[in-house]
This record gives C-alpha cells, sequence and structure tokens, in this order.
C-alpha cells in the first residue's frame, strides 16, 4: 500500500515538473516570438496545449465543464466553416490566444517576491481604508494570491465579515479596471482594435476610483456598526512598493515606445522583475533555485486560467472563420454607444447566469473586431463588464474562492454586492454616452 502510495506522488510530482517545463518553454518561445526575435508562433501554441492536455485531468468539475463547451462550440463552428470552404489552418485556431497564455504563465511569478508588511493601526474607518486601499494595489500584480494572502489575515473564526468580503471581492474587481498585470486588459488591447493603453487608462482610472468611493460610502451606510469597530490589515509601503513599480515602468515603457506589445511588455517585466529582486535580497544562485523550483512545483497551478483562455480563443477563431465565409453576419456594421452598453449589460447577465467572463469577452471581441468602430467605447464595456461580473456574479473565481476558502455564503454575496454592481453598471453607461457626446470613440 504504501508502495502504491510512493508512487502515485512521484507520477504526480513527475508530472507536475514536466507541465511546468512545458509552459515555461511556451513562455519563453512566446516572448522571444512577440518580440520578432524569432518565429515561433506554432511551436508555443502546441507547447501551450501540451500543457493543457497533461493537466487536464487536475482540473475540477466546475473548471472542465465551461472548457467542454468552448472546445465543443469551437469545433462544431470550425467544422462549419471547413465544409463551407473557409481557409484557415488547425495552427490559427491553436493560436489564437498564445500571448494571453504566455501573460498568465509569467504572472504567476511575481509570487516569488510578494511579501506582506503590516502597519498598525486603530480600529475603524481608518483600517478599513487602508486594508482596502492595499488589497486593491496588491491585487494589481499578485493576481489571486492576494486574496489568499490578505484573506488569510481578515478571517475570523474560519469566516470573513461583511466589511472583509467587500475588501477582498471589490479591491480585487476594480483593480482589473486598470492593471496590466490582470488578463483583461491584455487581452482587450490584443482583440480590439485601434485600442491603446493610454487611451483607455483615463476612463478606467476614473471608473475604479469611483467604484472604491462608493464602497465607502456603501459600507458607512449599510454596515455602520461594523466598521466602527474594524479591524483589519493595513499593509505597508514595503509590500505595495513592487506594484506601484512595476505599474509605473509599464505605462512609461507604453508611452516611450507604444509599437511594443503591451502584454509582451508587460510579460517581460513580470518574469524577470522577481528573479532581479531575489538576485538582489539572496543572491543569483539561490534566486537560480527558487526560480527553477517555481518552474517545476508552480507553474503549473496557471492550468485553470490557461485552459479557459486558449479554449475561449480556440472559439473565437472559428467564429471568426465563419464570419470571413459569409455563413452569418451580424445585425450590426459599426459599433456605437448603444450598442457598447448592449454588450455591457449582456455579458454582466450571461456571467451572473454562469458563462465564465473572459470567455464571453472573447467571444463578443471576437466577432465584433472587424466592425468596431468605437474602439475605446468597447474597450470600456469589455472591461467594466468583467470588473463586475468578477466580483457580483457566484460563479466567478473571486467568489468561488470566498466560498470555498472564506465560507461565504452566495445569499451574503449577492446581497452585498448587487447595489454595487448596479451602480457601476449604470456610471460604465453614462460614462460611454459621455464619451460619444465628447467625441471620444
Amino acid at each position: 500500500m504504501k508502495d502504491a502510495v510512493l508512487t502515485s506522488r512521484l507520477f504526480i510530482t513527475s508530472r507536475e515538473n514536466l507541465s511546468g517545463m512545458l509552459i515555461f518553454a511556451t513562455l519563453v518561445m512566446a516572448l522571444l516570438d512577440s518580440f520578432a526575435l524569432a518565429e515561433l508562433t506554432s511551436a508555443a501554441s502546441l507547447t501551450a496545449w501540451g500543457f493543457v492536455a497533461l493537466e487536464f485531468s487536475r482540473l475540477t468539475h466546475k473548471q472542465r465543464l465551461p472548457i467542454y463547451l468552448l472546445l465543443g462550440a469551437g469545433t462544431l463552428f470550425a467544422a462549419w466553416a471547413w465544409w463551407a470552404g473557409a481557409h484557415f489552418s488547425v495552427m490559427d485556431l491553436l493560436s489564437e490566444h498564445l500571448k494571453l497564455a504566455m501573460l498568465l504563465a509569467a504572472v504567476n511569478f511575481i509570487r516569488l517576491s510578494t511579501r506582506l508588511h503590516t502597519a498598525s493601526g486603530q480600529p475603524g474607518m481608518r483600517s478599513f481604508v487602508t486594508t482596502l486601499g492595499g488589497m486593491h494595489l496588491l491585487s494589481s500584480v499578485a493576481n489571486f494570491s492576494s486574496m489568499l494572502l490578505v484573506g488569510e489575515q481578515l478571517k475570523r473564526d474560519a469566516r470573513l465579515s461583511a466589511l472583509s468580503s467587500i475588501i477582498l471581492a471589490r479591491g480585487f474587481s476594480l483593480a482589473v479596471l486598470w492593471s496590466p498585470f490582470l488578463s483583461i486588459l491584455p487581452l482587450v488591447l490584443e482583440q480590439v482594435p485601434g485600442t491603446s493603453l493610454h487611451s483607455i487608462y483615463p476612463f478606467t482610472l476614473g471608473l475604479a476610483l469611483f467604484g472604491l468611493f462608493f464602497t465607502l460610502l456603501d459600507a458607512r451606510l449599510r454596515h455602520g456598526t461594523e466598521l466602527a469597530h474594524y479591524e483589519g490589515y493595513p499593509l505597508t509601503r514595503a509590500t505595495l512598493s513592487l506594484p506601484m513599480a512595476l505599474i509605473a515602468a509599464i505605462l512609461t515603457v507604453s508611452w516611450l515606445w507604444p509599437s511594443l506589445s503591451t502584454v509582451a511588455v508587460v510579460s517581460l517585466m513580470a518574469l524577470t522583475t522577481p528573479l532581479l529582486l531575489l538576485c538582489l535580497r539572496n543572491g543569483p544562485t539561490s534566486a537560480l533555485k527558487q526560480g527553477a523550483s517555481h518552474i517545476l512545483n508552480r507553474l503549473a497551478d496557471t492550468r485553470g486560467e490557461i485552459s479557459l483562455f486558449l479554449s475561449a480563443g480556440f472559439l473565437a477563431a472559428a467564429v471568426k472563420a465563419c464570419l470571413n465565409a459569409g455563413l452569418f453576419s451580424l445585425p450590426f456594421t459599426d459599433t456605437s454607444p448603444h450598442v457598447a452598453v448592449l454588450v455591457m449589460w449582456s455579458i454582466t447577465l450571461l456571467a451572473h447566469l454562469g458563462i465564465h467572463q473572459f470567455a464571453l469577452v472573447a467571444i463578443f471581441a471576437g466577432m465584433l473586431a472587424d466592425v468596431t468602430t468605437s474602439p475605446t467605447q468597447m474597450a470600456i464595456a469589455y472591461i467594466m463588464a468583467t470588473s463586475i461580473s468578477m466580483s457580483g456574479s457566484l460563479f466567478s473565481g473571486v467568489n468561488f474562492i470566498l466560498q470555498a476558502r472564506f465560507n461565504c455564503t452566495g445569499r451574503g454575496i449577492l446581497r452585498t454586492n448587487l447595489p454595487y454592481s448596479f451602480m457601476m453598471l449604470l456610471a460604465a453607461t453614462a460614462l460611454i454616452y459621455m464619451m460619444q457626446l465628447l467625441g471620444i470613440h
């Protein structure tokens, strides 16, 4: 019996090691390809899908179900397009979201240099504000790890209070609006023609600030008694210096060299910065050992997101093949504020019904790419719908963590976040129509 258990553990470890090497090879080859140093799209796509195949059995049922649906629908659309004589290759389907797989693998390295340092503070409003702000900034680079790191410090008796769940859910989801290290902004930059980081930022940052302000007002009005005695987990500047430095570096590079791919720049910095910090702290030998250990033992943790994004890209590419073949047409030939608002509300509603918001954005953006005449408005719609769905939908990764790890109830999550979700949708709707009046498309 002991031999069987040992053999099983060795098999799991060796598979995890191979998976880590496959996705790291994907990351390196995709980076070289993105910077036009080598033509490696096909090779990187094959290693990426090899990683998905190797790790698929380790996904949970909830993770596998949308992937089955995406791949199944993509296969049907691809078969329809092929039958109608459309010209496309299998590699066109497999490589659609390769750069996003590269980004997700690269961002995973940031956890190597993420450390929490707490500051002392008095309970109450100030503690809530500083904890929310720290969580928001940490989330911008640490992804879902931030929820686990901060959530473990906020839970009491294995549960989170209403205010603590608000900090985790909204602190994270509002960072989605502006952080290039989270998935949706790079997806939009890649999928929506005519967009740029600097054209989107004034509006997404404004919406993030509005969301934070509304959260403070909401906490005071609906949770005033708890707020008066709230003990949070304020983070120090030492913890938040890495996120702020990385974001500043990305903005500087995109301003100085706008022709560079934002996704490629973000991926390169996410990979190299933690390793450089480890070199400075512990020396190059220790940094290389930690980096190698991370590749072999932790990099495969990206299996869920990478599998989902590649599957969504497969479907999006198949749908585009059908559109190019003229098999069906869209009900409009250009985009407008009405289209942007309709898409934003539709994605939010469908995500609340259980369809993953990233897959929805990939599908809508893929279908509308050739008719998008107001790219900034459409980008705001996609990003905002994703942010709202991540905090409000019971099927989002954010709320899965709240329910599974911190014992929050679905009813409690909905009661806490529905007013916020509705208000953010109204604010984004008003912003999109205001952009049209100002001539910003």
